[in-house]
């Protein structure tokens, strides 16, 4: 096209002008779009680089191609789930905290880990039965949430996934899970299957000077809206946050109680004295936890009990 116009000058004397315009743009837009092309070059291989130090994004399976995840799959791999639930956490906090929090903690993990860990796609409902009196909480019943686990964990199972960890975001959850494992660990024997059940209740008991109020307890209270605040403080609303509510509960009996019944706000605790700072250390604590099991387990070669006294 562009020698059509600079032939045309010959011919057509009179219309130099606008074919000499015309030329110049061609040119402009030719170079330009090499330009483009190399930048687009350049943008890839930033964006290849950023993911790779994006805190264990590129172990997300949901993310992957069947070919990205050759490079995961072994006898060594650990699988990692994460269940979560989607309720009402105060005027504050996402609905997804449960789920949201956890997430973005496994990924620290595989990403100092380092080694061969798929992160499987959250699931972001739960048993929150005893919160549906909030408004949008969306749950599964019992049984369905023990059936989606058991068939999860049979899944992996039956890709050869035999290193299983798992990490809880919800109360709602932990009887499920253990019934969905030990279902899977009697069909299948030589599967490991672990979990973090409660992180709210363990990090208390590790620093029991982190948290001013409740052990740091509660829903959406201090320690959970700290979480929050270190790995998706774009998602809190702190100047919303309720007062305490600290309800009254026996120390040593379990009482299976309805939220409504403990809260009017869908938050329980002390939401008002989190901080970023807290939630970097609870994140610090649950990452170190994690990754101390999984190279403890690693050592030998994830047999435990009676089995491990041969690796020793």
């Amino acid at each position: 096209m562009l020698n059509y116009l600079l032939s045309s000058l010959k011919k057509k004397s009179h219309r130099r002008d606008i074919i000499i315009r015309y030329a110049s743009y061609l040119i402009i837009l030719l170079y330009d779009n090499k330009l483009y092309q190399q930048n687009l070059i350049l943008r890839n291989v930033e964006s290849d680089g950023e993911n790779q130090e994006n805190y264990g994004n590129r172990n997300v399976l949901s993310e992957m191609s069947a070919r990205e995840l050759e490079q995961f799959i072994s006898h060594e791999t650990v699988g990692l789930l994460i269940f979560g639930a989607c309720e009402n956490h105060g005027d504050h906090m996402p609905f997804g905290s449960d789920f949201i929090m956890p997430f973005e903690l496994a990924k620290r993990v595989a990403a100092r880990y380092g080694k061969k860990i798929v992160i499987f796609p959250p699931i972001p409902y739960g048993v929150s039965s005893h919160h549906k009196d909030f408004f949008m909480t969306v749950s599964f019943e019992p049984d369905t949430m023990m059936n989606v686990i058991r068939d999860i964990l049979q899944s992996l199972v039956n890709n050869n996934i035999r290193r299983i960890l798992i990490i809880n975001g919800h109360d709602g959850n932990i009887a499920p899970i253990e019934l969905a494992s030990r279902i899977i660990k009697e069909r299948n024997p030589k599967v490991v299957i672990s979990c973090l059940e409660s992180w709210w209740t363990l990090v208390g008991s590790i620093d029991k000077e982190l948290f001013d109020v409740w052990d740091g307890l509660g829903h959406g209270g201090e320690a959970e809206t700290s979480a929050m605040l270190a790995v998706r403080p774009d998602l809190v609303n702190m100047t919303v946050a309720p007062k305490d509510v600290i309800p009254k509960l026996p120390d040593n009996i379990r009482i299976y109680w309805k939220f409504n019944e403990l809260t009017g706000t869908g938050a329980t605790g002390a939401p008002r004295k989190a901080t970023r700072t807290k939630g970097d250390k609870i994140i610090s604590i649950l990452e170190n936890v994690l990754l101390a099991f999984i190279l403890d387990m690693e050592k030998n070669q994830w047999k435990y009990g009676i089995d491990s006294s041969s690796n020793t």
